[in-house]
C-alpha cells in the first residue's frame, strides 16, 4: 500500500506566540538601550560645542592677522551657553560680526572667560592664556576643556580645566 504523505501546513505568517515572544525581547532590548542613548546624546553635543568654539577661535585669530586689529570671541547674552559671535573690534571694519553660532544646546553648560580677544598678531589679549570649561549639566562634571595659550592657539582636551 502507498503511504500518502501529509499535507504540509500552510506558514504564511506568524502566530500569536512568536510574535509576542519577539515583541518581548524587542521591549527588554529598548529598556537596556534607551536610557543610553541620551547620554550618547549629551556627549555628543559637548564634543560639538568643543569643535565649534575651538573652529571659530582659530578664525578669530587668523582674522586678527588678516585684518590688523583686535577680533574678539564673546558668549552672547549671559555667558557661552546661548551662544558666541567672532567680531572685529578695532581697525577699519570695528563692530564687523565675522561669524555668529547658537548655543550648544540641553545638557552642555560652557562656562571660563567672558571674552577672548585676539591682538593684531594672533596672539592672546591681556596675557596669562584663556580656559573655557564644558560640561555634562546633568552629571555636574566638566567633560572637556578648550584652552588658549598666550600665542593665541586653542586646542580642546579630554577632561576637566587645570
Amino acid at each position: 500500500m502507498r503511504r500518502r504523505h501529509p499535507t504540509p501546513r500552510r506558514t504564511d505568517g506568524f502566530t500569536l506566540v512568536e510574535l509576542v515572544v519577539v515583541m518581548s525581547i524587542l521591549g527588554l532590548l529598548a529598556a537596556v538601550a534607551v536610557p543610553g542613548f541620551g547620554a550618547f546624546g549629551r556627549e555628543q553635543r559637548i564634543r560639538t560645542a568643543a569643535f565649534d568654539l575651538v573652529a571659530d577661535l582659530l578664525l578669530a585669530r587668523s582674522e586678527a592677522i588678516l585684518r590688523a586689529s583686535t577680533v574678539t570671541v564673546v558668549g552672547q547674552g549671559e555667558g557661552w551657553n546661548a551662544g558666541w559671535t567672532v567680531r572685529v573690534d578695532g581697525g577699519l571694519h570695528v563692530g564687523t560680526v565675522v561669524q555668529r553660532r547658537d548655543g550648544p544646546g540641553r545638557g552642555v553648560e560652557l562656562s571660563g572667560a567672558d571674552a577672548i580677544a585676539f591682538d593684531r598678531n594672533g596672539r592672546l589679549v591681556g596675557g596669562g592664556g584663556a580656559r573655557i570649561a564644558i560640561a555634562d549639566r546633568d552629571a555636574g562634571t566638566v567633560k572637556r576643556c578648550i584652552e588658549i595659550d598666550l600665542g593665541g592657539m586653542a586646542r580642546s582636551r579630554s577632561g576637566p580645566c587645570a
